[in-house]
């Protein structure tokens, strides 16, 4: 099967599992396929608005966005053929919403190692696995 469509769901903030998921899911699409690439910023309750500066969400998604341009300079990857993306919420529901919007046949996810805790509570990448309705490769990072 050929995958043509892919959403490459990534942490800015975990640049080895995000540059591997990123060249992963470039070499799947190939010359002719389509990549989404999308950064979940976290949900920020109302209450925290009065502590933090007034430009922080729009400092936040800029360097998110210019992180993600330079992973893709960085692997050899035109920032311009490259729908890149950032949202505010949960990172399963963005993600799978992304999904449904482009209508991808594909979603690549950069994950760490799974700790303890995350195998008890559960991990964004695990609740995207079981509930998407299209195949997902989770890519982590090589040790070496």
């Amino acid at each position: 099967m050929r995958f043509s469509n892919i959403i490459v769901a990534v942490d800015v903030h975990d640049a080895n599992n995000g540059q591997a998921a990123l060249a992963r899911a470039a070499a799947i699409a190939g010359d002719d396929g389509q990549l989404h690439l999308i950064y979940v910023r976290y949900y920020l309750p109302t209450r925290y608005s009065a502590l933090i500066v007034e430009n922080f969400d729009q400092q936040e998604r800029d360097e998110a966005m210019a992180t993600m341009k330079t992973w893709c300079a960085r692997l050899g990857i035109d920032p311009k053929s490259v729908d890149i993306e950032t949202r505010r919420g949960r990172v399963r529901d963005e993600v799978l919403s992304a999904a449904q919007r482009h209508g991808a046949d594909l979603i690549v996810i950069g994950s760490h190692q799974p700790s303890l805790s995350s195998k008890l509570l559960g991990s964004n990448a695990s609740a995207i696995v079981q509930q998407s309705p299209v195949s997902v490769l989770v890519v982590r990072a090589s040790a070496g």
